[in-house]
């Protein structure tokens, strides 16, 4: 595997959304990549990770076939061929290894990239992009894991990973829905956040009020199709699904609600072979 890291791509956070907005960012780029057989792009991934789903939307909606790998968050064996990065996600796209979420976006749309322009840059695509990295993502698993129960009822995902032995499903449920309820108290801290449930409803409603204003997309310029600053949005609020503070957001925002489903389904309809 030819091994890049992309640790000084376009993205900063505020930076790094600016500059992958800024680029040519097309559909037919977004599906260059899908005739590729799914065993030539690889997605090592956390279920529940914000940036991970983020990664995963992008994917999907771009009909790129792709194989899921779940890393096991206590030793990252998955990983062992990476010596110096441990985390997730990381994507191996026709051989070229990308670290990050925004940098293996980029890397998706200029691959192939060949001039073609369907979605021109557009600073509410930015805006929306770097409300999901930066706003929304970093407040998902204080939400999820503010209590042990809590953390442990989120962890459930591991049950079902066929390739976890059923020793790995409950250490990593166990040992894992600890430590992450600790890192949760520590974004929580580092945040200054007093009640996480009020910092995310906040943020929210920053979501809600722009949608209900009628448009079908984030992008009021757009009516037929998402861009990217959906898909960003998607992605982040996507992975709480089967969790109970993702039917407790689809049941007090209903402009949100009804937003997602129109989402889901139009990624859903887009997607294509994903192991």
């Amino acid at each position: 595997i030819n091994t890049t890291r992309k640790t000084k791509m376009m993205f900063a956070r505020s930076s790094k959304v600016s500059s992958l907005v800024n680029r040519t960012v097309t559909t037919n780029n977004l599906r260059l990549l899908s005739t590729v057989d799914a065993k030539e792009n690889t997605l090592y991934q956390y279920a529940i990770c914000p940036f991970c789903n983020i990664v995963k939307a992008t994917l999907d909606y771009s009909q790129t076939p792709y194989n899921a790998i779940e890393v096991n968050p206590l030793n990252k064996k998955e990983l062992k061929w990476s010596k110096d990065y441990k985390k997730v996600p990381v994507a191996s796209l026709k051989g070229e290894v990308i670290y990050g979420s925004a940098e293996i976006v980029e890397g998706l749309l200029t691959k192939h990239n060949n001039d073609k322009e369907l979605w021109p840059p557009s600073e509410e695509t930015q805006k929306w992009t770097q409300y999901a990295m930066d706003d929304l993502a970093p407040l998902l698993y204080p939400n999820l894991c503010n209590t042990l129960p809590n953390s442990y009822k989120a962890f459930g995902y591991v049950h079902g990973v066929d390739t976890f032995s059923t020793v790995e499903k409950y250490s990593i449920q166990s040992i894992g829905s600890i430590a992450m309820y600790f890192a949760a108290s520590k974004i929580k801290k580092k945040r200054g956040i007093d009640d996480v449930e009020e910092a995310l409803s906040e943020a929210l409603v920053k979501l809600e009020e722009k949608l209900k204003g009628g448009s079908p997309f984030l992008n009021s310029a757009s009516t037929t199709e998402p861009d990217l600053g959906d898909l960003f949005v998607f992605g982040v609020l996507r992975g709480l699904e089967g969790l109970p503070v993702h039917d407790k957001v689809m049941a007090e925002f209903e402009s949100i609600s009804n937003w997602y489903q129109s989402m889901d389904t139009i990624v859903k309809e887009q997607k294509v072979g994903t192991a």
